[in-house]
């Protein structure tokens, strides 16, 4: 049964309709939402950002966030919808119990087109990139086969010239597919295979891919371990160069209430978590120890493995993917961050994952599987997925063949049949994820007379989340970690008798810092760091003065309680 939300999840907006579709939300729940604009693209579309929270439970900067986006770059625009159907879904349930708590402890900060001018290409253009449609890193098309819909169908496929200096032939599984020759073949129709389109600076004889027009990797484009574009293709002439990356760092850094974020992406279908860089062995054990506890979550909803970048997702030889979003996060900021790449037609054709990945595979098996694949697609989204081999006459280079997928809408993002089935599982995913946030209760407020006016109020200060107020170690060592405070105050106006009326208190540990295991087939409870905190004042007061006291924290929310002298 499908989740109830407002706005139907049966094809993938462009810019105007999610534009049309947020501010219609926030019209229609303005207690609840609201949608800002943190900044304009240079073809003036805004960055929007939507603000979910209970207001009548206080502000939003007041509670643990949550955030998510999508879009970072402009193709994988399943990850765009996934943020936009958690959107639409808190808010039309908004009256359900279990949501309606989950707006009063919590704020959701989502944004679901990071890159909405890369996106709008991507969506009304035959046109594939990376992250945004911007000339990067040369100012002039290069030479070489630079990629265009030629025989005007609208989709840019794949295109097929026979020669005999060619390195592939047809395949005895379909004739759709193609097979590497063997060293011994020689007879028969032989074949190169590109990507359609058209060579620049053409010489009659070569046909070499050109480098990447729009070549800029928004997602390679953050401080964290960033490395010049001579190393990481895509990063920028510097840190935060695009005014897309500068808007979401910022916002990370003025919101110090952030306690975890999801970045979601295409495809692959698995929750990837830091380090991206180094091996997770060079991270703290107990960051990676969560991050990995919450995976098995991830996995049970979403069916998605959970895997660490550098160790399985980057196979060994290739360059680690460095000034990444998630590693910013997390070794800048100090918050735990997943990247989430939705959709992943592998494990649906009955191709399992192997992790770590590797680029080992043999001709033999990239058939098989492609094989697969397209008998999968054939199948489940019709007979007319793959479109035949068709001659066309080329301009340049005479007589071709052009055929194959719609490359954005089978492999890269979900065919818009199964996009509400992939949007629905990230969002229940969402729902129990935001409850593992650190979150801060006052569980007992007293006050006892010492004779005279003084007075001692004492609280018990808790924290009864999953994660610790401080969210990773990284963040104690980067030095980004806020405290919790308690503030004691009184209509009247108190006078102290010792101290301050504001303290600051340690660092609160969350349940899964407790050492708990079985042994000997018994139940343990182990030494851990102290999830309770008792503070005291002395004050000065009268007998029936009414106190309260005040716990806060940026990533564990805000509680208050009192008591009378």
């Amino acid at each position: 049964m499908s989740q109830k939300t407002t706005f139907a999840y049966d094809h993938y907006y462009a810019f105007d309709e999610l534009t049309g579709c947020l501010k219609q939300l926030a019209q229609q729940y303005p207690n609840l939402a609201t949608l800002t604009p943190l900044a304009k693209t240079l073809k003036d579309r805004e960055i929007w950002l939507l603000t979910i929270t209970d207001s009548a439970t206080g502000p939003s900067e007041d509670k643990p966030a949550y955030y998510a986006d999508g879009n970072h770059h402009a193709g994988e625009v399943t990850g765009s919808m996934a943020v936009m159907h958690f959107a639409d879904y808190l808010l039309t349930n908004s009256q359900d119990p279990e949501i309606a708590a989950l707006l009063k402890k919590y704020t959701f900060y989502l944004i679901p087109r990071m890159s909405p001018d890369g996106a709008e290409c991507y969506l009304t253009t035959p046109t594939r990139l990376r992250s945004v449609d911007r000339m990067y890193p040369f100012e002039t098309l290069q030479p070489g086969l630079q990629q265009k819909d030629m025989d005007g169908d609208g989709v840019i496929r794949m295109m097929r010239i026979k020669t005999p200096y060619g390195a592939w032939k047809v395949s005895d599984k379909d004739p759709r597919l193609m097979t590497l020759r063997t060293p011994d073949d020689s007879e028969g129709d032989f074949y190169n295979v590109y990507a359609e389109g058209y060579i620049e600076d053409f010489n009659g004889l070569d046909i070499q891919p050109a480098p990447e027009k729009f070549g800029y990797d928004m997602n390679r484009n953050y401080p964290a371990c960033w490395s010049h574009e001579s190393i990481q293709s895509g990063a920028g002439p510097y840190p935060l160069s695009n005014i897309e990356n500068k808007t979401l760092a910022d916002f990370v850094i003025s919101h110090k209430n952030i306690a975890s974020v999801l970045t979601y992406h295409t495809h692959g279908g698995m929750f990837l978590y830091p380090p991206g860089t180094v091996p997770s062995a060079e991270a703290f054990k107990e960051d990676i120890k969560r991050y990995q506890e919450i995976g098995k979550i991830a996995t049970a909803i979403t069916g998605f493995d959970t895997v660490n970048v550098f160790d399985m997702f980057i196979p060994k030889g290739t360059v680690a993917s460095s000034g990444a979003f998630d590693d910013y996060c997390h070794y800048d900021r100090g918050i735990p961050a997943y990247t989430v790449e939705c959709w992943d037609i592998a494990p649906r054709s009955g191709i399992p994952h192997a992790w770590p990945l590797t680029n080992s595979k043999s001709p033999e098996q990239q058939e098989e599987e492609a094989y697969k694949q397209l008998m999968w697609l054939e199948k489940n989204v019709g007979p007319d997925v793959f479109v035949p081999w068709h001659t066309f006459q080329h301009p340049q280079l005479g007589e071709v063949e052009i055929g194959g997928y719609n490359y954005k809408f089978t492999f890269q993002n979900c065919p818009p049949k199964f996009l509400i089935e992939e949007v629905e599982k990230h969002t229940a995913f969402m729902l129990r994820h935001v409850r593992c946030l650190p979150s801060l209760h006052i569980d007992q407020v007293s006050a006892e007379s010492l004779g005279g006016d003084i007075y001692r109020v004492s609280a018990v200060v808790g924290n009864t989340g999953y994660l610790p107020t401080y969210l990773t170690r990284e963040a104690i060592k980067l030095k980004v970690d806020v405290k919790p405070k308690a503030v004691l105050s009184c209509a009247q106006g108190i006078e102290m008798a010792d101290g301050k009326a504001e303290q600051t208190l340690s660092h609160l540990q969350g349940f899964s810092g407790i050492s708990a295991r079985y042994m000997w087939g018994v139940p343990n409870t182990g030494a851990h760091e102290p999830v309770q905190q008792k503070v005291t004042w002395l004050i000065h007061g009268k007998a029936g003065q009414k106190v309260e006291v005040a716990v806060s924290c940026p990533t564990g929310g805000k509680a208050c309680a009192s008591v009378v002298l």
